[in-house]
């Protein structure tokens, strides 16, 4: 195994099997895109002119592939040394305007407990601001409406006023324009709730809003990162899905917020089967970030 990681930038739509060898099983494909490398094989059998990587694939299910990067002088694929890892200073926003307090954001969480996840029959647990918008009954959600109910609710009640809301905003949240996939990152930005990244591998800070997508438009999800344990390199995510131990509102991996006691388990960052950044960003190829303007942070223990 190599002990420089290393990543592969498919040029091409690649197939990914089970051994290094394309006469092995088919587990599917590998769209172009940045591919982190587990292990990689140069000038294999059977005529020593094919290079093979293993390489992190979440989304096959399997958690990593094999794929044929180069036969004889066709390359499928490059491979790089990865960058040294990004760094971030937390940056506080405590005399920041329109910044809520974590409090704010916490403290309406226990609406969503008895939620449960539907895709398309999603519901708020209470009114928004400049909006009409399904209530509950049925008491359904999902990402979408999940992370816009919990911000506008919270920036409404800390500023009166000063927020205002609206139909476009809302359309933002739900991605309804194909002009712009990552319209819920520009929504919180152009409302001044929070401050885009520019570099989507960023290590996210404290309450990150993620539009992810697995391929190109296809398979999105919007998300929260509450925190980043840097030494373990997991995230803490908070999130409305039918997946990884959820159903409705809660922490990946870890479970729904009503059998939590609406808070994150002590040391968290222990959790083995927490996700970290890498895979986070391996999975959701195609993702942009924004930093929430929140403030007096403590929720995470970090």
């Amino acid at each position: 195994m190599n002990s420089i990681k290393k990543m592969a930038k498919l040029r091409v739509r690649l197939k990914g099997f089970v051994k290094p060898s394309t006469k092995s099983q088919v587990e599917g494909f590998l769209e172009p895109g940045n591919y982190i490398v587990e292990d990689y094989l140069k000038n294999q059998p059977p005529d020593d002119n094919t290079d093979y990587a293993l390489v992190q694939a979440p989304a096959l299910g399997a958690g990593d592939t094999w794929i044929c990067t180069r036969w004889k002088n066709q390359h499928y694929a490059d491979i790089v040394e990865l960058p040294k890892k990004l760094e971030v200073k937390r940056r506080r926003f405590d005399n920041e305007d329109l910044a809520v307090r974590e409090a704010a954001l916490i403290d309406r969480l226990g609406t969503f407990e008895d939620f449960t996840y539907d895709p398309d029959e999603a519901r708020y647990p209470y009114k928004l601001p400049g909006v009409h918008l399904p209530k509950a009954p049925p008491r359904y959600n999902n990402c979408c409406t999940f992370v816009e109910a919990l911000l506008v609710r919270a920036w409404a009640d800390e500023y009166k006023r000063r927020f205002r809301w609206s139909s476009n905003r809302h359309g933002q949240m739900m991605i309804f324009s194909n002009d712009d996939f990552f319209s819920p990152v520009t929504a919180v930005v152009e409302q001044k709730m929070a401050i885009a990244v520019q570099n989507p591998d960023t290590p996210p800070h404290p309450w990150t809003l993620i539009q992810g997508w697995r391929r190109q438009w296809r398979s999105g999800h919007t998300f929260l990162i509450v925190d980043h344990h840097k030494p373990t390199d997991r995230v803490l995510t908070l999130e409305s899905n039918s997946y990884y131990k959820l159903n409705g509102v809660g922490f990946r991996a870890i479970g729904n917020l009503r059998d939590l006691e609406d808070h994150p388990p002590a040391n968290w960052w222990d959790i083995k089967d927490l996700w970290t950044w890498e895979r986070v960003c391996s999975t959701y190829r195609y993702r942009q970030q924004a930093l929430l303007k929140v403030k007096d942070r403590k929720w995470s223990s970090l």
